[in-house]
């Protein structure tokens, strides 16, 4: 097992200290009489206190850490009267609590409430259904498995009622500025018009309401290209790494023509996190955690980390048995997916690899570091490590020494959370990506259908909230993690946590907009949140403002968003193929980038 600090106190999950071992022993050797009379006593209390306990519950955590932070409580309350082994006795039991938790453990009480609640209304059905969607993705636990467990096993609730940057290049203190004789601004030849548009485009760029579609515009969608090259400029590391500048060139060239056209895991998206990763790195500080060459890999990870994704999730992939499924074995399919790529790339073409002229052991740690960082996008882990990141802030706090063993952590989560961050951007950001992701789940759920399989939550447009989808995914993913590496990152909580707050609001107030608009529409009419969503979601795209440095907006089109409706789908053999309107076509959209 892991080890955990107890108080004062050492433990392991397979050993206890020995007063602690004596403590449990005396209890264990007391004669039945007093057992029961003890256990009755218990009870009672459980009883007449069943509505404090209750209240205790916060829903936003795990049944693990629910129990820890009672027993914290229930420690701090009676530290003087407790004696030193009940006290170590507590203390071992909150340091077990927060070691590992199982799977099913780790999931939030509030999303194992559905198990419990009668499925009567229309609305309880709207909220499971956004509900099953988190369990489905943002956990591991079985989907035709996860109901009878969180009911029967791990409901807390059930165990309660049992008992009764404002400038281009940031340079803020503490972190590191770019190299000032850069040997080119920008990855690729163009005119000096064109030059100087990007070079507007990229003012504010540490900020973190800063849109990535002006510069998608101003680049000729190469985004992905100008972002990567301007960030490893910004870190001086193409020159302390002696990189071969064409060879970075064309491996830029090379991961954005990787990304297919699909509606929202494409080189857009990569570039938008990749921009969220530079602000945690530079205007939130993170990069006093890491070397030089881990922020290299970090930034090399994010360029790649949905490279030649095919606009599907890991559960349609082993539903339908796809290819991707069997290379990979069911395990983190697309995640590995994406690191196979590049590393089989960049094997087979030495014009591309940019990993040359680091020594052998270089090349190992970057490999491994990408690999780490990557694999930690699966958002099935995400409740596991959310409670591993925790326990490690609250160990060591924000001392930059303390994380030396554990920068790998700091850098899982920069990459997974800034993977999420769409809910936290400016109001205008956050809703244009929303449109973009549900289209892409509306397209998988028309697949899932025509190939007659079980059609995944929030895919199916018929039925899908827009609103509800959001608050749900705020509540129970996106505010929590914000907050938590708010801790290690002040300047997260003062920022981003602000504009999820603001977004919150609006969802919940679409949220209840929609219910108004369903109990007056007429039956077997769609919901108004499906035909906004269709509208823009349809080519054209939407028009997200942007944010200027003195804080006013202005008008800027988003590319269009592929629609979605009206594709001819094939499936055979657990494969399927798709018309594009870009770059991939045919099977290809599938297996372009695994030939």
């Amino acid at each position: 097992g892991g080890e955990a600090d107890a108080g004062s106190i050492r433990v392991t999950s397979s050993s206890a200290p020995s007063e602690i071992r004596s403590s449990w022993m005396k209890k264990n050797n007391s004669n039945n009489k007093q057992a029961g009379s003890q256990a009755l006593r218990i009870k009672r209390v459980g009883v007449d206190d069943a509505a404090h306990l209750q209240a205790q519950i916060q829903d936003h955590l795990s049944p693990a850490e629910n129990a820890a932070a009672m027993l914290k409580s229930l420690l701090s309350a009676n530290e003087k009267t407790l004696s030193g082994s009940d006290a170590a006795t507590i203390n071992f039991a909150v340091s077990i609590l927060t070691l590992d938790p199982s799977d099913t453990a780790a999931v939030p009480a509030g999303l194992q409430q559905g198990a419990d609640r009668g499925r009567g209304d229309e609305e309880d059905e709207e909220e499971e259904e956004v509900k099953e969607w988190l369990r489905n993705d943002f956990t591991r636990l079985a989907k035709n498995v996860s109901q009878e467990r969180l009911s029967q096993k791990h409901s807390l609730r059930r165990v309660t009622l049992g008992l009764i940057a404002g400038n281009t290049f940031v340079k803020e203190a503490g972190s590191r500025t770019r190299h000032d004789d850069a040997p080119l601004l920008l990855p690729f030849e163009c005119s000096k018009e064109q030059e100087a548009r990007i070079m507007a485009a990229l003012e504010g760029v540490g900020q973190w309401g800063w849109n990535i579609f002006g510069l998608r515009e101003a680049s000729g969608e190469r985004e992905l290209q100008v972002l990567g090259w301007h960030f490893l400029q910004h870190y001086n590391l193409l020159s302390s790494l002696q990189m071969d500048l064409r060879v970075v060139q064309r491996f830029l060239a090379f991961v954005e023509k990787g990304y297919n056209d699909t509606e929202y895991h494409n080189q857009t998206h990569a570039g938008d996190v990749l921009q969220a990763v530079f602000f945690m790195l530079t205007t939130a500080k993170a990069d006093q955690y890491l070397s030089e060459l881990e922020i290299f890999s970090l930034l090399v990870s994010v360029m790649v980390h949905d490279l030649g994704h095919d606009g599907m999730n890991n559960n349609f992939h082993k539903n339908a048995v796809t290819d991707r499924a069997l290379m990979h074995n069911d395990t983190s399919i697309q995640e590995n997916h994406h690191t196979m790529t590049i590393f089989q790339s960049m094997k087979s073409r030495s014009d591309i690899n940019i990993l040359a002229p680091l020594d052998h052991q270089q090349q190992a740690e970057v490999r491994r570091i990408v690999i780490t960082v990557v694999l930690a996008t699966d958002m099935s882990k995400h409740f596991n490590f959310m409670t591993l990141f925790t326990s490690l802030i609250e160990k060591k706090g924000q001392e930059v020494s303390a994380w030396a063993d554990s920068t790998d952590v700091i850098m899982q989560a920069v990459m997974h959370i800034c993977d999420i961050s769409n809910p936290a951007r400016p109001r205008d950001l956050a809703v244009a990506w929303t449109d973009r992701c549900l289209s892409e789940f509306f397209r998988q759920g028309d697949i899932e259908k025509s190939m007659g399989l079980q059609v995944s939550p929030q895919c199916n447009r018929d039925t899908t909230s827009r609103a509800a989808s959001q608050v749900g995914f705020i509540k129970f993913i996106v505010h929590p993690s914000y907050t938590v590496l708010g801790t290690l990152l002040p300047e997260v909580t003062n920022v981003c946590l602000s504009e999820l707050d603001l977004n919150l609001e609006y969802w919940t107030e679409q949220q209840e907009a929609e219910k108004k608009a369903k109990e007056n529409s007429i039956p077997g009419t769609p919901s108004i949140s499906h035909k906004t969503l269709r509208t823009s979601s349809s080519r054209g795209g939407v028009s997200p403002s942007a944010r200027t440095p003195d804080g006013s907006q202005k008008e800027l089109k988003a590319p269009p968003v592929s629609p979605s409706d009206g594709q001819r789908v094939t499936a055979s053999n657990g494969s399927f193929s798709t018309p594009a309107n870009g770059r991939t076509s045919s099977k290809d959209s599938l297996t372009k980038v695994d030939e």
